[in-house]
């Protein structure tokens, strides 16, 4: 009996002093996460004021505390981003995803530079799947960076589809009514491409040469002229040595042809 009742003791006090150990290991990760959290979003912070050095030594901090942090390797890749060191880039974000498959800034940061190397199938696949994320709020964002990859694979009919969910999400977006517009002059829906196109002079503020040599051609299609002008005028006061604008002079000059 007193074997029995001391293994009983043994057990109830091995019980206890794990539970004790469950316990106070948990407050330390959460105080470990949350000096991790503080840590990045101070280097994000200088990263915002073009201070690099100080962004590092708060990542660098961040992964001293949690090197199976994706939050902290995401942020350091975005540092290699801001010094244009695409490979540590890249190695960063795939550690990221190792430790998280479904970290949504890192898959969507990712794709973005995957993009920027002409990647497009590969970061397809990684908007795509922040795009299914219900509980990130980027998803707008996504389905627009999806539209674009669509349009680089020449894929035009998907990337409408794609641009029209991004705005659902997002209606006050850029992107995806300036890409919308074009998409349907293209394709001589000139009205169509008309009502997304001021929805985008709506939000844009100052226009780039691409969205004003877009308004010119659609203003000229369907007849509105002082519209046109303005827009032509635009190109020409703001954007004189942009490509748009000798497009725009080419096209004049042909117009004006006997």
């Amino acid at each position: 009996m007193i074997k029995r009742h001391f293994s009983l003791v043994v057990v109830l006090a091995g019980g206890l002093w794990l539970s004790g150990c469950a316990v106070e290991s948990s407050r330390n990760n959460v105080k470990v996460d949350e000096a991790v959290t503080s840590r990045v979003a101070a280097g994000l912070q200088y990263l915002q004021q073009g201070n690099p050095s100080e962004a590092r030594r708060h990542f660098s901090r961040a992964l001293s505390l949690n090197d199976n942090s994706a939050k902290a390797h995401n942020a350091m890749a975005l540092l290699y981003n801001y010094e244009r060191d695409p490979e540590n880039e890249e190695r960063h974000y795939k550690r990221a995803l190792r430790i998280d498959g479904d970290y949504a800034p890192a898959l969507n940061n990712y794709g973005t530079l995957l993009y920027s190397q002409g990647r497009y199938q590969e970061a397809l696949k990684l908007f795509g799947r922040v795009a299914n994320d219900p509980g990130y709020e980027g998803r707008g964002s996504a389905y627009s960076n999806i539209g674009l990859c669509h349009l680089r694979l020449d894929q035009p009919e998907e990337a409408k589809e794609a641009f029209i969910k991004a705005l659902r999400l997002q209606p006050r977006s850029v992107t995806p009514n300036l890409e919308l517009a074009r998409l349907y002059y293209q394709e001589q829906r000139y009205d169509l491409g008309w009502d997304y196109y001021q929805q985008y002079t709506q939000r844009v503020g100052r226009q780039d040469p691409a969205g004003l040599w877009l308004g010119v051609r659609l203003a000229h299609a369907l007849g509105r002229k002082d519209q046109q002008s303005s827009y032509e005028l635009a190109l020409q006061n703001l954007h004189r040595g942009s490509r748009e604008y000798r497009l725009w002079q080419e096209w004049r000059d042909a117009q004006e042809a006997p």
